[in-house]
């Protein structure tokens, strides 16, 4: 579970935080290096499509750093000034990777060792290590917050974690990005709510659930995120249906009713209540200006995925390769940095065999959802709803850009995937209570 908190602390900077992610690489190469059986067990127990997809998605950035012959290089669509380039000092001849910026596609391979590594380490999880997980990210988005209140009174000029949030009207906590803390407060929230136990619970620990939900709540307003407040419906569809799933087996259909009608009416209250906060008005506010300069982004980004059709740039080269194809009408002082929308930029960097990728993970993670729902718990519950949230944020935003939220949805995924073939892939108890621990 350390590896989980260091990512979620330190990992939430993105490209320009290299220092912090590094960290968390660190973290996980030696958590991997002092569990190699850990590693044998998830190739033996896993099935074999899904080993399959994490090593093909391990090699692709890999393979895109490979020096590559003259004739071969300067065949592949978009090469055409970077060869002219070259000609111009003489090295047109010269073996260069199919990657344009190889020093991008090595960073965005070592970005996804933290996720591996807790994919590995937290494979196969039981029914408490599951809630465990899910206690975890709820108590990480509370520490968020703790440490978002007092940046936030103070203008985000003291006990900022990334220069470039200082003067900031928007609570950060422990990300660069106001929108990847409001999508990590959803993720939190959803946790949350999946986690509390499916039998009766005491008072006491209610109202402890309640408060800590309102504060995960008052925290996602106050990051102003248009788009973490809209998927915020992710979470209380949630609740909702723990709530149903809790009582449609005890009560009539027209009690079900009542309860939801009751539920729906306490929560339009709660939201009401929270919306008189000061802060969280100015929020609301936000969505009376939807003039945004991703519509022009997205635009750009097609016309550029033209040119490097159908191979892509290479994996993390966005920044450098969207300079080209940028209008000159929507050329601002600063650059775009990303595509804003991950799909887009999947398709630009990777081309085809992104795509595959991308259709391959949704297939499996689909197959396991469906498996995770069919036994209504929330252990199952929540790894379906965090990928509906980042779906829904990859739309408009970079959320797997961010080494924090890769861990998470590494996380994720070990809880939804499940073992192929538990007979031979049996670690002792011992070994596997070691191995989760130092996630």
């Amino acid at each position: 579970m350390a590896l989980v908190l260091v990512g979620v602390i330190f990992g939430g900077g993105g490209g320009g935080a290299g220092l912090y992610n590094l960290l968390v690489q660190l973290a996980a190469i030696a958590l991997i290096a002092v569990n190699a059986s850990a590693f044998v067990d998830f190739l033996r127990g896993s099935p074999r499509y899904f080993v399959v997809l994490v090593a093909a998605t391990l090699l692709l950035p890999l393979l895109q750093i490979v020096p590559l012959p003259p004739s071969i290089w300067r065949a592949l669509p978009g090469r055409e000034m970077v060869e002219q380039s070259l000609t111009l000092i003489g090295r047109q001849d010269e073996w260069f990777p199919f990657s344009l910026d190889m020093r991008r596609t090595a960073v965005a391979f070592l970005a996804m060792l933290p996720p591996l590594t807790i994919i590995v380490l937290a494979h196969g999880p039981s029914a408490k290590q599951r809630q465990l997980f899910l206690w975890l990210i709820a108590l990480a988005g509370l520490l968020s917050v703790l440490i978002g209140l007092p940046q936030l009174a103070t203008g985000n000029n003291l006990f900022v974690m990334f220069p470039e949030v200082a003067g900031s009207r928007e609570l950060q906590g422990t990300f660069a990005n106001h929108n990847t803390t409001g999508l990590f407060l959803d993720i939190a929230l959803v946790a949350l709510i999946c986690a509390l136990p499916d039998e009766d619970m005491r008072p006491g620990i209610v109202l402890a659930a309640v408060a800590c939900g309102l504060m995960l709540l008052v925290g996602l307003f106050l990051t102003r995120s248009r788009s973490s407040m809209l998927i915020a419906v992710v979470p209380f569809c949630c609740l909702a249906v723990r709530i149903y799933w809790r009582i449609a087996r005890r009560v009539s259909r027209k009690q079900l009713g009542l309860v939801m009608a009751l539920g729906c009416v306490a929560f339009a209250g709660a939201l009401l209540g929270v919306s008189q906060v000061d802060q969280v008005q100015k929020s609301f506010a936000r969505f009376e200006n939807l003039n945004d300069e991703r519509p022009a982004i997205w635009r750009d980004t097609r016309s550029a995925i033209g040119r490097y059709w159908p191979v892509g740039s290479g994996v993390g080269t966005f920044d450098e390769v969207f300079q080209v194809d940028e209008s000159l009408e929507t050329l601002a002082p600063g650059r775009a940095a990303r595509a804003h929308n991950d799909f887009l930029e999947l398709t630009l960097e990777s081309g085809v065999a992104g795509i595959a990728l991308l259709a391959g993970w949704l297939a499996v993670l689909g197959l396991g959802a469906f498996k995770a729902l069919q036994g209504r718990n929330g252990s199952g519950l929540a790894p379906v709803a965090v990928f509906v949230m980042l779906f829904m944020q990859s739309v408009l935003d970079y959320p797997l850009r961010s080494q924090a939220i890769l861990c998470v949805a590494g996380l994720m995924v070990a809880m939804i995937i499940r073992p192929g073939n538990a007979g031979s892939a049996k670690i002792r108890s011992g070994q596997r209570a070691e191995a989760v621990g130092s996630l």
